[in-house]
């Protein structure tokens, strides 16, 4: 450490403050040079350090790496030059730290120094003795060959066909936020690969990274697709995975499989490990099997610990946090939990691979039995949503999923067919007609399910949702009580049957059968966005009604620009508290101090309850505190803290608030007093 403490000091001040601001090192601006070198020692010259630095690297900075440390006594600048890139100066380097070279990346991080010239040699680039000491040495793993290209991960597969079950009936929901039995049953004919245990254990684990995304939403103890589903079906197959995998790494929910493995969690920083284990993964050999014993070990040779003090930062860490039969449980635990469930490994005969081709079926929509249509997951996008309406999900596949089309009449059955006909073209004969094939039952006077073929009757009374509320009275016919039709309705479209059901009152007079329903216009869109304000703001505690947020989205979207003016001006004016609080001068009444913990608690408070929060936010981190009154949106974990994305009503638009600069939260009652955040 000697001779790599003293190249830094050698090292002129702007040099050290650029290696400081590369690794986030904190030095006093008006301290002196041995506090400069002391803080820089203490964070870089440890092995444990340079690992971690290593593992974070591109593949090219760790080519060179290896590259440079067989040059002990370092490279010329020219030599330099044209193998990774030209070095800028000190100076143009402090104008612009974001390097454009490999050499420059290496340089400020402090692991390629300059050297002054010496008698007999000229000045040159090289690395410090502990630092090629300290290098992690190259990955070896025997493999057994290649590797067949890799199924579509099952967490995809899983969110793709919970998305689309979804938006044909919400799915229920246990209270501590996990699928019902019912639900699971639907879900397990579309991946039959899982067994029902695994199946369970994966929506744990997918429904929050879901929720996090904002594909699914939860409403009145179920779950239904938001307004993101379509945009992350209609996105690649490649970005569909990414952005479960990033959802996973910034994820704030504990992790399910490592609480069952029993180690040691105090201090434990689970997104640092989350992208430990995804780095370690990335290390190795890819489309190659692996044999996953031996994997730990190696990785361990090359990287050091899985647990050290980045991955349990949050408490001063001594010793290594586990021991190594520990460490290689929770590997062999990821490999076969969340990374295989994610597709960043997958196994083929007891073996892992890290895979970077997948089996793909063709794009083409096919038909199959009579009204069946099965659709690959390569082809699966938006417009399956429309099916989801249209027809029931019965079984799929690592290819794909099928499709049972429905009888569906009126805008939504033209709106199937030509949906089918644009993707799979003209049915075969003997396919069968949409009206022909789908059981269809009518409900008459209110009372009576009656059905023109006895078999569709006897078909729906096998859900046991349906035997319960429909007494079989005859072939074809059912008693089904007046409190109950909505109930018996709803279990019908689960499976796939649609109800015919008589209009009332002047519908039924002027057309005889059923009207579609007609689309809003505008000005009745600002209606009822004007009428949600109002019940924000003056419907007693405690009322069960709530909002749901894709209602005000969807009417947000039938607004035309000037309407949508005039309407954020009303809805600023119907949401602003009263009195000397509703501008956020300084002779309201102050705001209670508070912690982050306790504003993460008031905003969810007020989340819940569809509130206004006040807030004393600290401008710019800098001590100007200036007085917000926000409706909230939505919480985000970043790190270790928390960040509140709300409509100010003072700018008039959406802004992000750093929790930890509120010095003071508060809710906002209907009256337009102020409730203690406690």
């Amino acid at each position: 450490m000697n001779r790599w403490s003293r190249w830094l000091a050698a090292a002129p001040a702007v040099a050290q403050r650029l290696i400081a601001r590369t690794h986030r090192i904190s030095l006093p601006r008006a301290g002196s040079a041995d506090e400069r070198l002391r803080r820089l020692r203490r964070a870089l010259c440890t092995p444990a350090a340079v690992r971690a630095v290593y593992a974070a690297l591109d593949a090219d900075v760790r080519a060179a790496l290896d590259e440079l440390r067989g040059a002990r006594r370092g490279l010329d600048a020219a030599t330099l030059t044209a193998r990774y890139g030209a070095v800028r100066p000190w100076r143009h380097l402090a104008r612009d730290p974001q390097p454009r070279s490999v050499a420059e990346r290496l340089l400020l991080l402090g692991w390629l120094l300059p050297r002054p010239a010496a008698p007999g040699r000229a000045p040159r680039f090289a690395l410090p003795p502990e630092v090629r000491r300290w290098l992690p040495q190259p990955l070896r793993l025997a493999d057994d060959g290649p590797a067949p290209p890799a199924p579509l991960p099952l967490a995809q597969r899983a969110a793709i066909a919970l998305l689309l079950v979804a938006a044909a009936a919400p799915l229920p929901l246990r209270r501590d936020g996990a699928l019902r039995r019912r639900a699971l049953r639907v879900l397990q004919p579309l991946l039959p690969d899982a067994p029902a245990p695994e199946l369970d254990q994966l929506f744990r684990f997918l429904l929050p990274l879901l929720e996090a995304r904002g594909l699914v939403q939860r409403h009145g103890g179920h779950c239904a697709p938001a307004l993101g589903a379509a945009a992350f079906l209609a996105a690649p197959l490649d970005d569909q995975r990414a952005r479960l995998v990033e959802a996973w790494l910034h994820s704030a929910a504990p992790d399910a499989w490592l609480r069952r493995l029993r180690v040691a969690s105090a201090g434990l920083d689970e997104p640092a490990l989350r992208r430990r284990l995804v780095q370690w993964t990335q290390a190795l050999p890819p489309d190659r099997l692996l044999a996953p014993e031996a994997t730990y070990d190696a990785l361990a040779a090359t990287f050091g610990p899985l647990a050290d003090a980045h991955t349990h930062g949050f408490r001063v860490v001594r010793r290594p946090p586990w021991r190594r039969r520990s460490e290689a449980r929770v590997w062999q635990a990821a490999l076969r939990g969340p990374l295989a469930w994610l597709g960043v490994v997958a196994w083929h005969d007891g073996r892992v691979v890290r895979p970077t081709t997948w089996a793909l079926a063709d794009g083409a929509w096919r038909y199959g039995a009579p009204g069946e249509v099965t659709a690959p997951f390569g082809a699966l996008d938006a417009a399956a949503l429309t099916l989801a309406q249209g027809g029931r999900w019965v079984r799929g596949d690592a290819d794909g999923l099928t499709v049972q089309v429905a009888g569906a009449s009126g805008v939504q059955g033209d709106r199937v067919r030509a949906l089918l006909a644009r993707r799979a073209g003209d049915a075969p004969d003997g396919w069968g007609t949409l009206a022909d094939e789908a059981p269809a039952l009518r409900l008459a006077e209110g009372a009576l399910l009656l059905a023109d073929a006895p078999g569709d009757l006897e078909q729906a009374l096998r859900g046991r949702s349906v035997r319960r509320y429909a007494q079989r009275l005859a072939p074809g016919v059912a008693l089904v009580r007046a409190e109950h039709v909505a109930a018996v309705t709803r279990a019908l479209a689960r499976q796939g049957i649609a109800v015919d059901r008589p209009p009332t009152g002047g519908a039924r007079a002027a057309s005889g059968g059923a009207l579609p329903a007609a689309p809003l216009a505008p000005g009745e869109c600002a209606a009822l966005l004007v009428a949600c304000a109002c019940y924000r703001r003056h419907a007693p505690e405690g009322l069960p009604l709530v909002i749901p947020a894709t209602l005000e989205a969807r009417l947000w979207q039938g607004l035309t620009p000037p309407l949508r003016a005039a309407v954020e001006a009303a809805l600023a004016g119907i949401e602003a508290p009263e009195g000397p609080a509703a501008d956020g001068g300084t002779d309201a009444a102050p705001l209670p101090p508070t912690t982050p913990e306790e504003a993460v608690r008031t905003v969810r408070r007020a989340l819940r309850r569809q509130r206004l929060v006040t807030i004393a936010y600290d401008t710019g981190g800098e001590g100007r505190i200036t007085r917000r009154t926000v409706r909230p949106l939505g919480l985000e974990r970043r790190g270790d803290g928390w960040l509140l994305r709300a409509w100010c009503l003072q700018r008039r638009a959406e802004r992000t608030f750093r929790l930890d600069r509120v010095r003071g939260c508060a809710l906002a009652p209907p009256g337009g007093r102020w409730a203690p955040a406690g």
